[in-house]
């Protein structure tokens, strides 16, 4: 069976139609190349089939009809878009982990002739110098000044520590209500999305919006999106939804009053019910925030380092200061004044004539007491050295870690860019196509134009 003359009309005009929407598609492709979180979109055609015969057997029988715009589909990979989400929320984990070791190195700054095994060694160089000159006045001064200058280096860096617990707690705060904001963001626009495409729109728009946004809630939360078969997405932390179609929760922070006690992410709906609270977050800043603020984490680490260097250095003296004597023979008394923190610890005593720096009945110029203690200064570095050798070791392994998070992300994003991102040039090769399928079309249309004119305006004329 032949094709009707208004059939191929109908092909033509089909066809015009398709390659316009190509076109479409790919100028607005070429206008959002350098938009943040589009993704390539293209024309999807699906042939039509022949006309269908009437009888007690139909069949379709001659040519197709040609070809209509089925949809405009977008070039984006779940499976992907889930990977580059984990990938993104490992390492915004393990860049929060590297970023408090770097602040706690820059309060250690070892090794160095600022650091605090520095002032530990002049301390106890300066009890050698008294056990070297035992009853001069500006020995005597010298010791207590570097006494002094130890305490007050130790009282300065853990307050040090503790300015960047209380920051860290801040920022918590702050990423927190980033990700209530983010979640009724979501909410919204799978709101759009559902009566967008309840309508009969392109919710291709909105689904990158809802990727993005969804990318952007893992990089906190560690959760990931599950999206559901009308295009809105369900965002899950912690195994509980954050966001289910138009309606979401909200999280809160409960933190502990001073640093070591526990501070957690927990669920706003939920405090006070009985009902557990904690969010369960496993990723993310987020994770990385509380890890950083629990009692196990590198800063409440680092502080109990300085409060067992503290501990180490009073006890030790006073243990064996209070054994000794003044140069006017007066039994010694306590060198330091702590109470269990480092930042506690402060001299206590006011004049050089009260360092007990003799034996029992040595006499005035002996030194033994002092020399005692300088001695101390061996197992009081040793200690620290092993400390800071810890925190060196955490540092490195937060680094490697990150080095490996950044890198798999830079993979998964490689990918995702592979196949969503927009080429010009590939863009440029497209329109040139669709241009002349335009314009085919548009010669079909033409020439059965001109041969209707013909049969109807000139067939049939005779004598003329």
């Amino acid at each position: 069976m032949g094709l009707s003359t208004f059939h191929s009309l109908n092909t033509a005009a089909r066809g015009l139609e398709a390659a316009r929407a190509q076109i479409a598609v790919t100028a607005q492709n070429t206008a959002n190349a350098g938009t943040v979180g589009y993704t390539r979109q293209s024309a999807q055609l699906q042939a039509l089939p022949g006309v269908h015969s009437n009888g007690l057997f139909p069949n379709v029988t001659g040519a197709g009809q040609g070809v209509e715009v089925a949809g405009i589909g977008r070039s984006a990979s779940e499976l992907i878009n889930r990977q580059v989400r984990g990938a993104v929320a490992q390492t915004s984990f393990q860049q929060i982990r590297a970023e408090a070791y770097s602040g706690i190195e820059d309060v250690l700054r070892e090794p160095g002739d600022h650091s605090v095994s520095s002032a530990v060694n002049a301390y106890h160089s300066a009890w050698q110098d008294v056990a070297n000159d035992p009853g001069d006045v500006g020995a005597g001064t010298a010791l207590l000044e570097a006494a002094a200058s130890l305490a007050g280096r130790l009282g300065a860096d853990v307050q040090k520590l503790k300015d960047q617990y209380t920051a860290h707690g801040n920022e918590l705060r702050a990423e927190v209500d980033q990700v209530n904001a983010l979640a009724g963001q979501l909410a919204v626009v799978n709101g759009a999305i559902r009566s967008t495409g309840a309508a009969g729109g392109s919710t291709n728009e909105l689904l990158d919006s809802r990727d993005r946004i969804a990318e952007q809630l893992s990089a906190l939360t560690g959760g990931q999106l599950r999206p559901a078969a009308d295009g809105t997405g369900e965002f899950l932390v912690g195994g509980n939804a954050l966001v289910s179609g138009e309606s979401h929760q909200t999280l809160t922070v409960v933190a502990g009053s001073a640093p070591g006690e526990p501070t957690t992410v927990a669920w706003t709906h939920r405090l006070g019910t009985g009902t557990p609270a904690s969010a369960g977050v496993d990723g993310g800043s987020l994770a990385g925030r509380l890890s950083v603020l629990s009692a196990d984490g590198p800063l409440a680490v680092a502080m109990q380092g300085y409060d067992d260097l503290a501990r180490s250095i009073a006890e030790g003296t006073n243990t064996v200061h209070q054994s000794g004597f003044t140069g006017s023979g007066t039994p010694g008394g306590a060198f330091f004044s702590f109470t269990g923190t480092a930042n506690s610890l402060t001299v206590d005593i006011t004049d050089s004539a009260q360092i007990a720096h003799a034996g029992v009945d040595q006499g005035a110029l002996d030194g033994s007491v002092a020399d005692t203690i300088s001695g101390l200064g061996t197992a009081v570095s040793s200690g620290w050295t092993g400390f800071v050798s810890g925190v060196g070791a955490s540092s490195r392994s937060a680094l490697n870690g990150l080095s490996l998070s950044v890198g798999t992300e830079s993979s998964a994003r490689a990918s995702q860019q592979s196949l969503a991102s927009v080429d010009r040039d590939e863009e440029a090769v497209n329109l040139v196509t669709f241009q002349h399928a335009y314009q085919a079309s548009a010669r079909v249309l033409t020439a059965v134009d001109e041969m209707l004119d013909t049969l109807i305006n000139r067939v049939g004329l005779v004598g003329r």
